[in-house]
């Protein structure tokens, strides 16, 4: 029996530990190639929750030609990145309606450019929208105008984006990053720099995680990688694939399993980013190419995509 017992209590305590490990395991927000959002050392961890898995994560880039219309849904929850333009609208509510979306939780709006912003007040009115984020710059041309205008017409609540913001979708997890670079209209007062201006946002549900990059360019993804945010499994490529001088540092930075890219059969990718993506291993899907992507997740860091 003076045997027995030590035994006994060495088994018991084996199991515990077993038990704890297998716990903690179900809340790690890693990716499954090993990636974490944030992981490296000396980074800053994008802000994620120690979540439980239990649902799946839909993210659908809806074909706008050379336009921005990215739709997140979790638990019954969406969520809206940019508009596209006013002729592609009707095609997104079509969409919307086809996902059972009757309200939208969330529109963020990266920035003004007129095949993110169009699309507001004819989608707004449509289906309704909780809360409309907009980047803190104010711009110098026609359609940062019709921005405001279009948000004033909804009557929707509006919050400018001005430091870091974590917003809740379903089980999902989306971080807005405002942007770190200052604002020139320009000499011209039209675009200036506004694409660097763009906000990112990072959505993060258990292991799976996306980067969104709007349209930066070679300044914006300089302040972005400054910043230290990690790796992420999906990437939205910035400015419709777009070929700046530091893309290859984006793609070193973040690693990403996917890319996405919002271009048009008309008006391609660069065939430099193109190539970039094939030489790093990235699965690589185009609008332009394979129309309306959707990207589906389980938390598990493993990916489903439709087209």
């Amino acid at each position: 029996m003076k045997t027995f017992l030590p035994l006994m209590l060495a088994v018991v305590s084996a199991v515990c530990l077993l038990t704890l490990a297998a716990c903690g395991r179900a809340y790690d927000t890693g990716s499954a190639n090993g990636s974490t959002a944030g992981s490296e050392a000396g980074q800053t961890a994008v802000p994620t929750y120690a979540l439980p898995v239990s649902s799946r994560l839909r993210v659908t880039v809806i074909d706008v030609g050379k336009g921005d219309c990215i739709l997140l849904q979790s638990d019954g929850a969406a969520v809206l990145i940019d508009t596209g333009y006013e002729s592609t609208a009707g095609d997104v509510v079509s969409h919307l309606r086809d996902q059972g979306v009757s309200s939208l939780d969330a529109m963020i709006i990266t920035h003004y450019d007129r095949d993110h912003i169009e699309g507001i007040r004819p989608i707004g009115e449509a289906v309704s929208v909780g809360t409309i984020y907009l980047p803190e710059y104010q711009g110098a041309d026609k359609n940062y105008r019709t921005c405001v205008k279009s948000v004033e017409a909804l009557g929707a609540a509006t919050q400018r984006v001005t430091k870091e913001l974590v917003l809740p979708i379903g089980n999902a997890r989306l971080t807005v990053f405002p942007s770190r670079v200052a604002y020139d209209p320009g000499s011209d007062k039209e675009e200036g720099n506004d694409n660097d201006m763009s906000l990112v946002a990072a959505l993060v549900n258990g292991r799976d995680s996306y980067l969104f990059a709007g349209d930066l360019e070679e300044e914006g993804i300089d302040a972005y990688l400054e910043a230290n945010h990690g790796r992420f499994g999906v990437l939205k490529m910035p400015h419709h694939g777009q070929h700046s001088s530091n893309t290859s540092k984006l793609l070193d930075d973040v690693r990403p399993q996917i890319a996405l890219i919002t271009d048009a059969e008309e008006d391609p990718a660069s065939k430099k980013t193109l190539k970039l993506l094939k030489a790093a291993d990235v699965q690589t899907y185009r609008t332009g190419e394979d129309g309306t992507i959707t990207v589906e997740s389980d938390g598990s860091g493993a990916y489903s995509v439709l087209v």
